[in-house]
C-alpha cells in the first residue's frame, strides 16, 4: 500500500490554450482539494528503507551529479558531430557504434550551442541494507513515475505542485522561460498516458498530439482554433526513432514532421532532446563510469551494473557455459523479454534463450549476479541538470529481482512506495 493516495486524475479532455497555461485535468483538482492533507513521509520513514539514511543521500546527490554531467558531456560529444575520445570508443561493441553513427548522420547539429539534456531524467539504483549502491537503468528520455511521488506534509495539491516543480527543476524556473510550451503525447490511451497527463499539469504544458501541431519554415506551431500560434518548446514523450518521420522512422504516425531540423537549427528547443533515448540501452549507460574518467577527470562516486556485450561468440560461449553466474536481459527496456536469471533449473528455458541470442545478439546484455541478498531495493530517483543539478528529495521503493534490476514497468507495479528525505535538525 502506497504512503499517499494517489492523484485523482481527469478524464476530460486538454484545454487547447494560446499560452503555457493550465492545461490538464488536474488542474481542475486544485480548488476541490484545497483542503487535502497529505501524510508525511517521515513517520514512515524507519519502517519503509531504514538503510536509506542521511548519508547514503549526500552519496547518492553527488554521485547522481557526476553521472548527469557526465551523460550531458557525451550527448554534447555526439550532437556536436565530434569523435568520441579513444577511451570511449574502443569499449563500443560493433552494434552500439553503428548506432552512434546512425544518430550522428540524423540528429547532430554540427554546432556550438547550449543544449539542456536532463530535465528531468529517471535512475533506478540498487540499494543494499548496508547502504551499497549501484545504478542499475536509467530513462532520460520519457522518464516515468513523477505522478506517483507526493510532498509530504502540504495543505493542498497546488502547494504540492509548487513545492515539486521547486524542488525537482530549482529556483531559476523552467528553461524555456515564460514561452508557450506543449507536451508532445504519442497517444493519450497509451500506457503513459496517465504520466503524460500528470507532466502536462506540473509543466503547465498544454498536452497535444502530432494533428495539433505543425512546421513552416522551420518555425514549430500549434493549433488554436482555426489559426496557428508558435512554439517555444516542445516536452516530447516520443521515442527518438518517431518522434520526426523525416529522419527517424518513416512510417511514424506520432511524430510532427520537421521537428528535429527545427530543434537542430535552434528555433525550437525539445526537452528532452533527441539522443537522450541513447542511455535507456544498458550497454551504453554502463559507458557512463568511463565518461566520468575522460569528460570530467574524476573518478566515480557511484558503481554503475555491468553490461556485458552477448556480440563476441567467444564471449557468448563463455557466459552460456557459466549461466548460473548471470542475469541475462534485453539491452533495450523498452523492447523487453522474459530475462534469464542464473539458477534456474529449466535448462529447456535457456536453450530456447541461447538460440534467440544467436539470432541477433545485439538486442542482450548479460549481468554477474551479486551476492544473494532478500534484503536489496531498487529506488528510482528523478533529477535534472538546468542551471546545476537538482536531484528530487524523494524516491520511489520497489521490490527487486536478484540482479537489481525492478521487478515491474513502474506503470504497472501497484506495490511501489513513495519515500521522502528526512528533515535534519
Amino acid at each position: 500500500m502506497s504512503l499517499f493516495s494517489d492523484w485523482e486524475v481527469s478524464n476530460s479532455a486538454a484545454a487547447t490554450l494560446p499560452g503555457g497555461g493550465e492545461s490538464s485535468g488536474f488542474s481542475q483538482r486544485d480548488s476541490a482539494a484545497g483542503g487535502l492533507e497529505l501524510q508525511s513521509a517521515e513517520a514512515e520513514w524507519s519502517s519503509v528503507c531504514p538503510a536509506l539514511t542521511e548519508d547514503v543521500w549526500k552519496r547518492l546527490h553527488r554521485g547522481l551529479e557526476q553521472w548527469f554531467q557526465a551523460v550531458s558531456s557525451l550527448l554534447n560529444c555526439l550532437a556536436a558531430g565530434q569523435k568520441l575520445p579513444s577511451e570511449l570508443e574502443r569499449l563500443l561493441s560493433g552494434s552500439r557504434r553503428q548506432q552512434f553513427d546512425r544518430w550522428q548522420s540524423s540528429y547532430a547539429y554540427r554546432g556550438s550551442r547550449a543544449v539542456t539534456w536532463l530535465w528531468p531524467g529517471a535512475v533506478d539504483v540498487m540499494l543494499q541494507v548496508d547502504g551499497s549502491l549501484q545504478i542499475m537503468d536509467c530513462d532520460l528520455s520519457l522518464p516515468s513515475g513523477l505522478e506517483r511521488l507526493r510532498i509530504p506534509n502540504c495543505r493542498s495539491v497546488s502547494d504540492s505542485k509548487a513545492q515539486l516543480r521547486q524542488q525537482l527543476f530549482g529556483l531559476g524556473g523552467f528553461p524555456w522561460g515564460s514561452g508557450r510550451v506543449v507536451l508532445l503525447d504519442p497517444n493519450s490511451s497509451c500506457a503513459s498516458g496517465r504520466c503524460n497527463e500528470f507532466l502536462s499539469w506540473l509543466l503547465d504544458a498544454q498536452l497535444v498530439t502530432t494533428s495539433d501541431l505543425s512546421v513552416e519554415r522551420g518555425e514549430v506551431r500549434v493549433r488554436h482554433g482555426k489559426s496557428w500560434l508558435p512554439v517555444d518548446a516542445v516536452i516530447r514523450r516520443v521515442d527518438d526513432e518517431l518522434l520526426d518521420p523525416n529522419c527517424g522512422r518513416p512510417d511514424s504516425l506520432v511524430g510532427v514532421p520537421g521537428l528535429v531540423r527545427s530543434w537542430q537549427s535552434g528555433l525550437v528547443s525539445v526537452f528532452n532532446p533527441p539522443g537522450t533515448g541513447l542511455l535507456r540501452c544498458r550497454s551504453v549507460a554502463a559507458l557512463i563510469p568511463e565518461c566520468i574518467r575522460v569528460f570530467l577527470g574524476q573518478q566515480p562516486l557511484l558503481d554503475t551494473a555491468p553490461a556485458l556485450s552477448l556480440e563476441d561468440p567467444v564471449e557468448r560461449t563463455r557466459i552460456f557455459r557459466n549461466a548460473g553466474h548471470y542475469a541475462i536481459r534485453t539491452d533495450d527496456p523498452m523492447h523487453p523479454a522474459r530475462p534469464w536469471f542464473g539458477g534456474s533449473s529449466d535448462l529447456r528455458q535457456l536453450e530456447q534463450l541461447r538460440r534467440r541470442i544467436d539470432a541477433d545478439p545485439s538486442r542482450w546484455i548479460a549481468r554477474p549476479l551479486p551476492v544473494p541478498n532478500p534484503g536489496r531495493l531498487n529506488l528510482r530517483f528523478f533529477g535534472s541538470l538546468h542551471r546545476g543539478f537538482s536531484l528530487l528529495p524523494g524516491t520511489l521503493i520497489r521490490s527487486c529481482e536478484v540482479d537489481g534490476g525492478a521487478r515491474m514497468v513502474i506503470s504497472e507495479d501497484t506495490d511501489v512506495q513513495p519515500v521522502w528525505r528526512t528533515r535534519q535538525s
